[in-house]
């Protein structure tokens, strides 16, 4: 209708600039407007006597409307544009080569309906203006001579848009190129476009013109969006797989996982009709030390037809050897008894305990050698930097130098160790740890004020933060679990915390007086993690539960797990896949120490299939002590890594690692990536496209500025909808005089 009323279509309106193309001046157009309206006024005025004043100021506005419209068709309404020249310039077109383009969409497949779009015929109004350019891509861009069946290369495993399109545009930037368009259903799996990216595809100036493939929703197809798991796991303990189960309707889905052959557990999960995707957390046992090579699948559901985005690998390391853990107390209490008692037979955790007995003496526990620890609490990082987790009692800071102060904040900071700081007389803000370097790690900003030891019994609460800690579950029923909180004995005594930070969560809480207070609380700092346990009391659950009741036990042992479970070991090794490669990545704890000086380390990976691979890594330039290599495998499976570190021909340590490797990336994320195509045209004066839109893409394209262009004037003046218009208030003003009977 637009274009029938003025002309030229809409997209004429929106890329180009109004004017009045006639060159007389605009004061002689309002001069003459101002004395037409005077001219209507004398006239009307002459009939004063025989008609309302309303009815004369509704003909005045009329007539005057209508001399204003001829004389405003007089100066020659236009509108000015850049257009590309027509047998001057190029545009280039991507098509998406990627596997997910094969999939099926109705009566064919995604890739056919592209081809469709590119056919001879529906490029012949293209053709005839500009220089085709055909391009095909999946992880890389490749120019082919015509978009002929015979031409198109096989799917390839992944699509990486980003940099297809700086690829192209630089290749094609040779020539006049007035515009580029993107066939594709927006699946990227480099995760998405970098803003870096996105700059520089932008800085080219040439508009991007998309047209989407594929459904947005797909109600038939579940999909395994993402499973998040820890790199590492204690053997005995319990991860909780974050789960997360894209879908567009309602329903129950059935989560199963396999480690390896040997299936581990089910799970089923509701998922919400409101929304597009569903999270649930899966919990799974880690009995002893190795790899788990788990398998994550869902099971189909009626009229699902794209399984191979139903499952979802992920490897665990589980390593060897015990975690070590130390302690130190100020005062012989109860709480520092049962603790020992609760992590003496934990396979993973090596307790070693300080207690101060007289001001220049401590009790020694847990220790390897009558020379460790034999002058007190650490002086050097060599010999703090040895343990995993640090625990502090109930002690003054005034017990400690200021160089041990600083020691403390940079193990969790640098060392990426973890700090627990317990309740007590001479514990926390009552120790003036608030005042000290340490402070600044801690979750509360601990102050004297009002940091009072209360010995009173209190009921101990789980938040809704501490319900989801898989170190704070007793069972893994949530309603169970919750149950047997309330059931623990009353702690006899807690300690006021000051404000928390920002970045802290609380996970227990006491209520007092029925008000709740941080009991537990945790927050990540630097590199590491500190925690408050406010109280010194936990000993009464053991002592006033039954002697087969092991809560207590349960508590410290999960709490001591989840203390080292995330520490850098001396030697560390991982393992990624990004961009169809496998990079294997070492990290030296302390890369400044004189053992770890002058270090060439090598690694050997070897797949379940028999492939061998030997790398040498390489020092990472401004990152001390990584070293990396990458590979790119021949073949999808299970791949071991050990790397080891060597001194001359003398071998220092070795470690071990695990990854699975599967280009399965395109069968996920098969709904079209609307958003991301609209993102690219936005930002680079270009517009998104639906394949039944291929018609309007020509015409789109020819007001680029990209290429070489020239000025274009369309006049409006003989437009239908001005006489329309000046037809209207005629017949409008004609009515009006004939039912007044002023004719």
């Amino acid at each position: 209708m637009l274009e029938f009323l003025f002309k030229y279509p809409e997209q004429s309106f929106a890329e180009s600039d109004f004017v009045l193309a006639s060159g007389w001046p605009l004061w002689l157009l309002f001069g003459l407007g101002a004395g037409c309206a005077l001219l209507v006024a004398s006239a009307l005025y002459l009939k004063r006597s025989s008609l309302k004043w309303w009815q004369l100021s509704t003909l005045g506005v009329l007539q005057a409307l209508m001399l204003a419209l001829v004389l405003f068709v007089l100066w020659q309404p236009a509108l000015v544009n850049e257009r590309l020249l027509p047998g001057e310039n190029a545009v280039a077109i991507m098509l998406d080569a990627s596997a997910s383009m094969a999939i099926r969409e109705g009566e064919a497949t995604r890739m056919a309906q592209a081809r469709e779009l590119l056919s001879p015929a529906n490029l012949e109004d293209l053709s005839a203006s500009y220089e085709i350019l055909p391009y095909a891509f999946d992880d890389r861009a490749d120019s082919l001579p015509s978009f002929e069946e015979a031409n198109i290369p096989a799917p390839g495993a992944a699509s990486i848009l980003g940099q297809s399109i700086l690829q192209t545009l630089r290749e094609a930037s040779t020539s006049s190129l007035g515009a580029l368009i993107l066939i594709s259903d927006g699946a990227d799996n480099s995760g998405s476009i970098s803003q870096g990216e996105l700059g520089e595809i932008a800085s080219f100036g040439v508009p991007i013109h998309t047209v989407g493939m594929g459904r947005e929703v797909i109600a038939e197809d579940l999909e395994l969006d993402s499973v998040q798991l820890p790199e590492k796991a204690l053997a005995g303990t319990t991860l909780s797989a974050r789960v997360n189960i894209r879908h567009d309707a309602g329903g129950t889905a059935r989560v199963k996982v396999y480690n390896g052959d040997t299936f581990l557990t089910t799970q089923e999960v509701q998922l919400d009709p409101a929304q597009q995707s569903t999270l649930a957390f899966i919990d799974i046992d880690v009995p002893e030390p190795g790899q788990l090579d788990l398998r994550f699948t869902l099971d189909p559901i009626n009229g699902e037809t794209s399984l191979a985005n139903n499952s979802r690998s992920r490897v665990v390391d589980v390593p060897e050897g015990k975690y070590r853990i130390l302690y130190i107390e100020g005062e012989p209490r109860w709480e520092y008894k049962f603790m020992q008692r609760a992590l003496a037979d934990d396979p993973s955790i090596q307790l070693t305990t300080l207690l101060k007995v007289t001001p220049n003496k401590y009790y020694r526990q847990g220790i390897d050698s009558p020379e460790q620890l034999e002058a007190g609490f650490p002086t050097e990082s060599s010999e703090l930097f040895q343990y995993d987790a640090l625990i502090i009692g109930s002690m003054n800071v005034a017990e400690f130098t200021p160089e041990q102060q600083e020691l403390i904040r940079d193990f969790v900071s640098e060392r990426g160790g973890s700090l627990l700081m317990l309740g007590g007389l001479h514990g926390l803000g009552l120790g003036g740890w608030g005042e000290s370097v340490v402070g600044e790690v801690l979750p509360s900003r601990l102050a004297l004020q009002d940091a009072a030891f209360v010995r009173q019994q209190v009921p101990v609460v789980l938040t809704s933060s501490g319900r989801a800690e898989p170190m704070l579950k007793f069972s893994d029923s949530d309603t169970e679990n919750t149950q047997q909180w309330s059931e623990l004995p009353a702690v006899a005594d807690y300690q006021n915390l000051g404000p928390l930070r920002p970045a802290a969560t609380t996970l227990l809480e006491v209520n007092v007086d029925g008000q709740n207070q941080p009991l537990f609380v945790t927050q990540p700092y630097g590199r590491g993690q500190s925690f408050i346990l406010a109280t010194g009391g936990t000993w009464r659950w053991q002592m006033n539960l039954p002697l087969d009741d092991m809560r207590h036990e349960t508590f410290w042992r999960q709490l001591a797990r989840n203390l080292v479970a995330n520490s850098p070991r001396p030697f560390e090794l991982s393992a990624t896949v990004e961009n169809q490669a496998i990079t294997v990545r070492a990290e030296l704890r302390d890369p400044s120490s004189e053992e770890n000086q002058g270090l060439a380390i090598t690694a050997v990976a070897s797949s379940s299939n028999g492939e061998v691979a030997n790398l040498e890594l390489r020092p990472v330039a401004g990152q001390s002590g990584v070293y990396e290599a990458s590979f790119t495998p021949g073949s999808e499976g299970l791949y071991s890594v050990e790397a080891i570190s060597r001194k001359g021909d003398e071998a220092v340590s070795s470690v071990r690692t695990a990854t699975r490797f599967e280009q399965a990336e395109e069968a996920f994320n098969i709904r079209q990536n609307r958003a991301l195509l609209e993102r690219l045209s936005q930002m680079t004066g270009g517009q998104y496209w639906t394949p039944a839109q291929w018609g309007d893409v020509t015409q789109a394209i020819s007001y680029s500025t990209a290429g070489i262009t020239e000025q274009q004037i369309s006049y409006l003046w003989d437009a239908p909808f001005f006489f329309l218009l000046l037809i209207l208030l005629k017949s409008a003003e004609w009515l009006l005089r004939r039912q007044w009977r002023v004719i």
